[in-house]
């Protein structure tokens, strides 16, 4: 069914077997770091890592108990290869829910992977979060979507904006596996995910990311196969109080 729906976009794609995309993310809190690649025809890993040895410091855990099991300076999830076109309709709602990789290994349509970050200092601190396009080939940056969910929060889509500077959208007009949405519009290849002007001492938030290539877009076409992205995640300590 999806196939037949597909010759009706004819500006849309289906990525073959023999292409790839790498997506990568990596991020600093001081000496904090998040990674992510995507691999096509290698098998990629999502790395997210953290020096608690910092006085104001964050810890990473996968399941979110913070026990000495489970607490570590470094994360790490299996890529999603041969990815291929998509759309918001299949991304699932409770996409945040569950904990580590949720990427669609069966159809290839969206890399997801949530994590947890706590406040492990003995002080309030404030950070912000800016994603940046570091590498693109191919266009692939223009049909790229970036969904951030941040605990129970509203959903951020982000994506490049359109020639005439407006922001990407998605009109849903009932057409059947189309769901409307609307983008924040990154400029300059960067985008600010998350401004926290204060974190509690303790405080564990939910990270989920979600990427996937939108197939209603006019640029997500045939000459994007085979490109590659890669992306830095960066969080900046902003304040702290005791």
């Amino acid at each position: 069914m999806f196939e037949k729906f597909l010759k009706r976009w004819h500006t849309r794609l289906f990525l073959k077997k023999n292409s790839w995309l790498i997506i990568a993310i990596t991020g600093v809190l001081l000496t904090v770091i998040v990674g992510l690649s995507l691999y096509g025809e290698n098998t990629g890993e999502l790395v997210v890592s953290v020096d608690a040895k910092t006085v104001r410091s964050l810890s990473l855990s996968e399941i979110g108990k913070f026990e000495a099991a489970d607490s570590s300076s470094l994360i790490a999830a299996e890529g999603i290869k041969d990815i291929r076109d998509s759309t918001y309709f299949y991304i699932p709602e409770n996409i945040s829910e569950g904990d580590g990789l949720k990427s669609d290994k069966k159809e290839n349509r969206y890399f997801a992977y949530s994590f947890y970050l706590k406040n492990v200092s003995n002080v309030s601190v404030g950070y912000s979060a800016t994603l940046k396009l570091d590498k693109y080939t191919q266009g692939v940056d223009k049909a790229i979507r970036i969904m951030v969910l941040v605990d129970d929060n509203e959903p951020l889509i982000f994506a490049r904006p359109k020639a005439d500077g407006s922001a990407e959208s998605l009109l849903d007009d009932g057409s059947v596996n189309k769901k409307g949405y609307t983008t924040i519009p990154f400029t300059e290849n960067e985008m600010e995910i998350v401004n926290q002007p204060i974190t509690e001492v303790d405080a564990v938030q939910k990270y989920t990311i979600v990427m996937w290539l939108e197939g209603w877009d006019s640029d997500c076409k045939d000459n994007i196969i085979g490109g590659k992205l890669s992306a830095s995640l960066t969080f900046k300590i902003l304040e702290s109080s005791e």
